[in-house]
């Protein structure tokens, strides 16, 4: 007698990107009205949820297929971030700022330009001494996931990861 194993459903992740971006807006009311549910729920075990959810979404999503995240958005990296980059290529991190740096309209320290400047072929040219900030992205498996809603909604609009792990999350509850 041959024993079959039982099919484990996979969900068809959603990674393009326009779809992803049309999808979010479409649903941002629901969104909304979700997180402020979730909002209402014990954080520690939301924070294991979430944790669990976006690291099987992310074993399931090239990053290297999509770096929308350092297509789009603008990157901060604190001192310690630039002192590592500057060292990484090999230049004093005074030249380090002036070449790749600007002050954004709140005084924050950024990257000039978008997509980020270390970005080639959709892969990261310093991804040994990237920013903290990169190294955390999309931020749902560092905890204080509800503290980090509001980053969380907008992240959907970007990251194929925050999108499908929201959409999962919202299945749950369903």
């Amino acid at each position: 007698m041959e024993v079959q194993t039982p099919e484990v459903f996979t969900p068809e992740y959603v990674t393009d990107l326009k779809k992803i971006e049309s999808l979010s807006q479409k649903k941002s009311a629901e969104n909304f009205e979700f997180s402020k549910w979730l909002k209402t729920q014990d954080p520690l075990i939301m924070d294991d949820m979430v944790k669990e959810i976006s690291t099987v979404v992310a074993a399931g999503v090239d990053c290297t297929k999509c770096a929308n995240c350092c297509k789009a958005l603008v990157v901060a990296p604190d001192y310690r971030d630039i002192s590592e980059l500057a060292n990484h290529l090999q230049m004093p991190a005074i030249d380090f700022k002036k070449k790749y740096m600007k002050k954004d309209t709140d005084g924050d320290m950024v990257f000039k330009q978008k997509p980020c400047p270390f970005l080639k072929n959709s892969k990261c040219s310093v991804y040994s001494s990237r920013p903290q900030l990169c190294r955390n992205y999309p931020y749902l498996d560092k905890g204080n996931f509800l503290a980090t809603l509001g980053r969380v909604l907008g992240n959907v609009y970007v990251c194929p990861i925050a999108y499908n792990t929201l959409e999962l999350l919202k299945l749950k509850f369903a």
